[in-house]
Protein backbone atom coordinates (compact mmCIF):
# COMPACT_ATOMS: atom_id res chain seq x y z
CA UNK A 1 0.00 0.00 0.00
CA UNK A 2 2.84 2.30 0.53
CA UNK A 3 4.78 1.66 -2.63
CA UNK A 4 1.08 3.42 -3.89
CA UNK A 5 1.44 6.61 -1.53
CA UNK A 6 -1.95 5.25 0.49
CA UNK A 7 -1.67 5.30 4.40
CA UNK A 8 -4.45 3.31 7.16
CA UNK A 9 -5.19 4.10 10.22
CA UNK A 10 -6.09 1.66 12.74
CA UNK A 11 -8.77 3.10 14.82
CA UNK A 12 -10.79 1.07 17.99
CA UNK A 13 -12.74 2.92 20.24
CA UNK A 14 -12.98 6.85 20.53
CA UNK A 15 -11.44 8.50 23.40
CA UNK A 16 -13.67 8.56 26.32
CA UNK A 17 -14.36 11.97 26.72
CA UNK A 18 -15.01 13.23 23.09
CA UNK A 19 -17.69 10.13 23.63
CA UNK A 20 -19.16 10.98 26.98
CA UNK A 21 -19.56 15.26 25.46
CA UNK A 22 -20.40 13.93 22.24
CA UNK A 23 -23.35 11.72 24.35
CA UNK A 24 -24.27 14.56 26.33
CA UNK A 25 -24.49 17.21 23.55
CA UNK A 26 -26.70 15.10 21.72
CA UNK A 27 -29.26 15.75 24.21
CA UNK A 28 -29.67 19.20 22.79
CA UNK A 29 -29.42 18.49 18.75
CA UNK A 30 -33.53 18.81 18.81
CA UNK A 31 -33.93 22.85 18.04
CA UNK A 32 -37.52 22.84 17.87
CA UNK A 33 -37.42 22.60 21.68
CA UNK A 34 -35.30 25.96 22.14
CA UNK A 35 -36.67 29.65 22.10
CA UNK A 36 -35.65 31.17 19.00
CA UNK A 37 -35.57 34.31 19.60
CA UNK A 38 -33.17 33.64 22.65
CA UNK A 39 -31.05 31.33 20.15
CA UNK A 40 -30.79 33.94 17.67
CA UNK A 41 -29.45 36.52 20.05
CA UNK A 42 -26.90 34.57 21.31
CA UNK A 43 -26.31 33.66 17.54
CA UNK A 44 -25.63 37.54 17.20
CA UNK A 45 -22.95 37.55 20.51
CA UNK A 46 -19.57 36.89 19.19
CA UNK A 47 -18.95 33.96 21.13
CA UNK A 48 -15.37 33.38 20.11
CA UNK A 49 -13.06 33.31 23.33
CA UNK A 50 -15.75 33.06 25.83
CA UNK A 51 -15.80 30.80 28.80
CA UNK A 52 -19.00 28.20 28.47
CA UNK A 53 -19.89 29.41 31.61
CA UNK A 54 -19.71 33.41 30.49
CA UNK A 55 -22.10 32.30 28.14
CA UNK A 56 -24.39 30.82 29.81
CA UNK A 57 -24.74 33.80 31.81
CA UNK A 58 -25.06 36.31 28.27
CA UNK A 59 -28.85 36.56 28.88
CA UNK A 60 -29.58 37.58 33.14
CA UNK A 61 -33.41 38.06 31.95
CA UNK A 62 -33.92 34.41 30.85
CA UNK A 63 -33.99 31.22 33.18
CA UNK A 64 -30.02 30.03 33.50
CA UNK A 65 -31.11 26.47 32.55
CA UNK A 66 -33.12 28.19 29.09
CA UNK A 67 -30.45 30.03 28.49
CA UNK A 68 -27.62 27.18 29.38
CA UNK A 69 -29.62 24.57 27.41
CA UNK A 70 -29.68 27.33 23.82
CA UNK A 71 -25.68 27.54 24.55
CA UNK A 72 -25.61 23.83 24.66
CA UNK A 73 -27.79 23.43 21.01
CA UNK A 74 -25.15 25.99 19.42
CA UNK A 75 -22.31 23.88 20.65
CA UNK A 76 -23.68 20.75 19.21
CA UNK A 77 -25.21 22.47 16.04
CA UNK A 78 -21.77 23.78 15.08
CA UNK A 79 -22.38 27.28 15.35
CA UNK A 80 -19.25 26.84 18.12
CA UNK A 81 -16.59 24.53 19.48
CA UNK A 82 -14.90 23.79 21.95
CA UNK A 83 -12.03 20.95 23.08
CA UNK A 84 -13.95 17.71 23.90
CA UNK A 85 -11.06 15.75 24.85
CA UNK A 86 -11.86 16.18 28.48
CA UNK A 87 -14.82 16.55 30.75
CA UNK A 88 -17.00 19.57 29.41
CA UNK A 89 -17.19 22.43 32.46
CA UNK A 90 -17.48 26.25 32.78
CA UNK A 91 -14.32 26.66 31.82
CA UNK A 92 -14.08 25.74 28.80
CA UNK A 93 -13.18 28.63 26.10
CA UNK A 94 -15.91 28.72 23.35
CA UNK A 95 -14.34 29.18 19.39
CA UNK A 96 -15.70 30.28 16.40
CA UNK A 97 -16.59 27.70 14.06
CA UNK A 98 -14.69 27.73 11.03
Amino acid sequence: MTSRGWQNEVWSEPDPHVLENVRFLAGYRRAWLFDPDLVAALRAVDLDGMSLGDAFRLRPECPRPLAKSAVLYLLWSGHVTTALDRPLSTGHVLRRAA
